[in-house]
C-alpha cells in the first residue's frame, strides 16, 4: 500500500507536469518504469485497481487538467482518450495484433508525434473553436493561438460539423535555429507557446498541428479509417503520414524500418525526415484497427480503446563509469548535481555529462564512487542518468572525486550557507555570481525583458571581462561602447541592436517587471495576478503575508517567498539602482474601483475574446481567476462551458451568492457595456 501511495503521487506529479506545465524532471523512460511498476502492482492488488485516482483510469493530468493554465476551459463533443496498451517490445505488440485477430485484419500505422494534442471542431462547414486535449473530456480553449500557428487546414468545409485531431509540434529544423537556447525539447517548446495567453505570442514561433483522426461528425465516413484519415489529406489539412498492413511480418517489418524509413534518428531524436511532412519529432509508432465495425467489437476500456497500440522507441541509452558530481547553483540558488562521466556517444553527439536531478535522487539510485552508469537521453536536448548499472570496486581513490558524491555543505560557488527544501537544496547567498548571472539571464528572457543578444553564452563573455556584475550593470554597459566592440564575436552593429534592446526596457509593464526579477516559484500567470492586485510596484513592495494568502491559488510557500523577496535589503538595494538608471514601471490601468475586490471566473466560448471581457473587469479593479471557489463573484457562462460551470451551479445550490451571468444580455448589464 506505502508503495501503490509512493507512486500514485509522484505519477500524478509527473502528469501534471507533463501535461499541464509541458516540462518534466524525469526521462520518458522513467516515466514508463514507474507507471509499469504502478500497473503490475494492480495486477497483484486488483482492489487497489478500482480507486478513483489510480493513475490506470486517468487521462492526461487527470482532475489537475487545466488548473495552472489560466485559459478558459470546453468540453470536447467526443472524449479524447489515451491508448492503453502500450509497450517497446515486439512480442507485446504481435500479442495484440493476435488478440485483434491476426493476419487478415487490416491496421493502420501513424507516427506518434510528440507535441500536444489538439482538437479543432466546426459547424455547419464553419471553423467555430479549438482545444486542447485537457483531461480528455476537457480542455483549454486556444481558438485565436491556433489561427496564430503555421497550420495547413480549410477556414471553411462542407455543410457538416466535425471534430478533428491533431498533434501541435514545432519541426525539429526550425527548434534548433530558433529555440533550442530556451527550452529543452521541441516538446516542451509547443507546449508553452500555444498555452500563452496572448495569441500574438504564437505567431511566428514555428508551431504546426498535424492531423490525425476524426472525431464526432455529421461527414459521411467510411468504415475503413485509412480512408478517412486520406479524406483528411483530401480536404485540406495538414496530415501526418499514414501506412497499412494486414499482416504480422509486414507491421513487424514496418516497425523495424521505422516506418519503412520515414523516421530517422538526427542528434539523439527520432524525427519524422520525408519532404512532404515537416520535421516532426516522434516518439513512437501508433498502430490502429482500421475497421470501425471490427473496432466496436474490440471494444473499449475505462481508459480507452483496446484496439489501438501504441509502440514506443526504445530511448538511446549507453554505460559508462561516472568518474565524479559537479554541483552547479542556478539563479533560484538551487544546487544540482551533475555527473561527469567517460565520453559516451549517443545519437551522434559526444556526452561527458548528464543532469542528476537533485541529492534525494541520487540516493535513491544508490549511486556511488566509480559506479557503472546508464545513460539515457530521448527525445531530449538534456541526457540524464537513470539507472546504475553496478557498484566496481577499486584500489584506488581520487579523493576529491570521492568526496563530490557528498551534498556539499557549503555553495559551491560561493561558499555560503546551503538550504534544505525537501528534497531540493539551495544556496542561501543572493549576491552568489552563479545566481547573479541566472537572474540577468532570466531578466533579459524573451517572457521577461526582452532583451535581444543577452543569452547565457554572452552574459558569460561579459561577467568573464568584468563588464557585467547583476542585474543594473546591464544600464551601465550603454557607457562601454569601446569595450565591448573590442570583445571576440562583437561589432558595432551587435552593439547598436544590444543597446537598443536594453533601452526599451526601461518602460515596462507592472506584471513583466515582477517575472523578471526572478522571485521563486512566481511565473507569468501569478507575475500577473500579483500586478493585477497590487497595482502599483510600490503597493507590491508593501505586500503582506496576509493578503498574499488570500489570493486565488497562492499558497503559504509562494506567499513566503514574496515575502522573503521583499523584504531582502540587498533586493531593494538593487531596484534603487534599476530605478536611479531609468526603469520606469508602469501602473496598471484601471478606471474604476467599481469592482475592487471582486473575483470572476469565465468559462465556455462567449460572443468576444476571453480577454475582451478580462480587460473591462481588470480596469474597473476587479480579478479573473482561472477556477470557481467560495470568493468568486460572478461567473461568465458562454457555450461549451465545462466543470468551472458545474462547481458554480453546485456551489450555487448549497446558498452560495455566486452571480451566473448565462448570456451576453447578462454579461452587458451587468457590468454596464454598451456596444
Amino acid at each position: 500500500m506505502k508503495r501503490i501511495d509512493e507512486l500514485k503521487t509522484l505519477i500524478l506529479k509527473y502528469d501534471r507536469q507533463y501535461y499541464e506545465e509541458g516540462v518534466s524532471d524525469i526521462s520518458d523512460a522513467q516515466y514508463d518504469r514507474l507507471y509499469d511498476e504502478y500497473v503490475q502492482l494492480e495486477k497483484e492488488y486488483p482492489e487497489y485497481a478500482f480507486m478513483e485516482d489510480s493513475p490506470t483510469r486517468q487521462v492526461g493530468a487527470g482532475k489537475e487538467a487545466g488548473t495552472t493554465t489560466g485559459l478558459p476551459k470546453i468540453s470536447h463533443k467526443s472524449p479524447l482518450l489515451s491508448i492503453d496498451r502500450k509497450a517497446k517490445e515486439l512480442f507485446e505488440l504481435q500479442d495484440f495484433y493476435l488478440k485483434c485477430g491476426g493476419d487478415g485484419v487490416e491496421v493502420i500505422i501513424q507516427p506518434k508525434l510528440d507535441g500536444i494534442t489538439c482538437n479543432i471542431n466546426y459547424e455547419d462547414g464553419k471553423l467555430i473553436n479549438a482545444a486542447t486535449r485537457g483531461n480528455g473530456y476537457i480542455g483549454d480553449l486556444i481558438t485565436d493561438n491556433f489561427k496564430n500557428t503555421d497550420t495547413i487546414y480549410p477556414d471553411s468545409i462542407k455543410e457538416f460539423d466535425l471534430e478533428v485531431r491533431g498533434e501541435a509540434i514545432i519541426p525539429f529544423d526550425y527548434f534548433k535555429k530558433h529555440l533550442i537556447s530556451n527550452y529543452s525539447n521541441p516538446r516542451n517548446a509547443v507546449s508553452g507557446i500555444m498555452r500563452q495567453i496572448e495569441p500574438k505570442d504564437v505567431k511566428g514561433k514555428g508551431v504546426q498541428v498535424m492531423f490525425y483522426d476524426i472525431g464526432y461528425t455529421t461527414m459521411p465516413i467510411s468504415d475503413n479509417d485509412f480512408d478517412n484519415v486520406e479524406t483528411l489529406k483530401n480536404i485540406g489539412f495538414q496530415s501526418v503520414p499514414v501506412l497499412k498492413v494486414n499482416t504480422w511480418n509486414d507491421l513487424k517489418t514496418c516497425i523495424e524500418s521505422q516506418f519503412n524509413g520515414y523516421i530517422k534518428q538526427v542528434d539523439g531524436f527520432n524525427i519524422l525526415m520525408h519532404e512532404d511532412y515537416p520535421q516532426a519529432v516522434c516518439d513512437g509508432l501508433v498502430i490502429k484497427v482500421s475497421s470501425k465495425k471490427l473496432r466496436d467489437e474490440i471494444g473499449m476500456s475505462e481508459k480507452g480503446p483496446k484496439w489501438a497500440f501504441a509502440y514506443k522507441f526504445k530511448p538511446l541509452q549507453e554505460k559508462t563509469k561516472i568518474l565524479k558530481i559537479v554541483w552547479q547553483v542556478g539563479k533560484s540558488g538551487r544546487i544540482t548535481p551533475v555527473a561527469e562521466f567517460e565520453e559516451i556517444s549517443l545519437g551522434g553527439t559526444k556526452i561527458t555529462r548528464a543532469t542528476l536531478n537533485n541529492y534525494d535522487y541520487m540516493k535513491q539510485m544508490d549511486l556511488q564512487y566509480n559506479d557503472t552508469i546508464v545513460v539515457e537521453r530521448s527525445n531530449d536536448v538534456i541526457p540524464r542518468v537513470v539507472e546504475v548499472a553496478c557498484h566496481n570496486e577499486t584500489d584506488e581513490i581520487n579523493n576529491d572525486a570521492y568526496l563530490s558524491f557528498s551534498l556539499p555543505s557549503e555553495c559551491p560557488i560561493c561558499h555560503g550557507k546551503v538550504k534544505e527544501l525537501y528534497p531540493l537544496h539551495y544556496c542561501d547567498n543572493p549576491l552568489c555570481p552563479a545566481q547573479l548571472k541566472g537572474k540577468i539571464v532570466h531578466y533579459a528572457s524573451r517572457d521577461a525583458m526582452n532583451i535581444v543578444g543577452l543569452g547565457e553564452g554572452i552574459v558569460d563573455t561579459l561577467f568573464e571581462n568584468d563588464l557585467l556584475s547583476d542585474i543594473p550593470s546591464i544600464y551601465s554597459l550603454l557607457e562601454k561602447r569601446d569595450e565591448l566592440e573590442a570583445l571576440p564575436k562583437f561589432g558595432k552593429k551587435k552593439v547598436d541592436n544590444l543597446f537598443n534592446s536594453i533601452e526599451k526596457t526601461k518602460q515596462c509593464e507592472l506584471w513583466q517587471f515582477i517575472y523578471s526579477l526572478s522571485i521563486s516559484e512566481i511565473g507569468k500567470k501569478a507575475s500577473k495576478d500579483l500586478a493585477q492586485r497590487y497595482l502599483t510596484f510600490d503597493h507590491f513592495m508593501k505586500a503582506t503575508y496576509e493578503e498574499l494568502i488570500e489570493m486565488e491559488e497562492f499558497g503559504q510557500v509562494l506567499a513566503q517567498n514574496i515575502i522573503d523577496f521583499i523584504s531582502n535589503e540587498n533586493i531593494m538595494e538593487m531596484i534603487h539602482k534599476l530605478k536611479e538608471c531609468g526603469v520606469t514601471i508602469k501602473d496598471v490601468e484601471v478606471n474604476s474601483d467599481e469592482l475592487k475586490g471582486k473575483t470572476f471566473v469565465i468559462t465556455g466560448t462567449l460572443q468576444n475574446p476571453r480577454k475582451f471581457y478580462q480587460d473591462i473587469i481588470e480596469k474597473k479593479g476587479g480579478k479573473c481567476a482561472g477556477s470557481v471557489s467560495k470568493k468568486t463573484c460572478a461567473v461568465l457562462i458562454g457555450s461549451d462551458a465545462g466543470s468551472k460551470e458545474t462547481k458554480a451551479r453546485e456551489l450555487v445550490a448549497k446558498g452560495e451568492p455566486i452571480v451566473l451571468l448565462e448570456s451576453e444580455e447578462a454579461i452587458q448589464a451587468y457590468f454596464h457595456i454598451s456596444y
